[in-house]
């Protein structure tokens, strides 16, 4: 009776922890990907209008897509 009742706590904490795990979804590389909620006050590379790079800051949008610069 005591290894079934050890047996049925190992199943249940096994059922409670299958459902805590991290699903991982590989997207290779150069691959566009969509965002499904806003980010805000996000640290950006832009061009000024001498073409220079410079640091800002803006919110991005849901479902806006990001990618890899293809020229880098």
């Amino acid at each position: 009776m005591r290894n079934l009742i050890k047996v049925l706590f190992v199943v249940i904490i096994l059922i409670l922890c299958g459902n805590c795990a991290t699903r991982t979804v590989y997207v290779p590389h150069g691959q566009a990907v969509r965002l499904r909620e806003e980010m805000e006050d996000v640290d950006i590379w832009v061009k000024d209008k001498d073409g220079n790079i410079v640091a800002g800051n803006m919110t991005i949008h849901e479902g806006w897509f990001c990618l890899p610069d293809p020229g880098e």
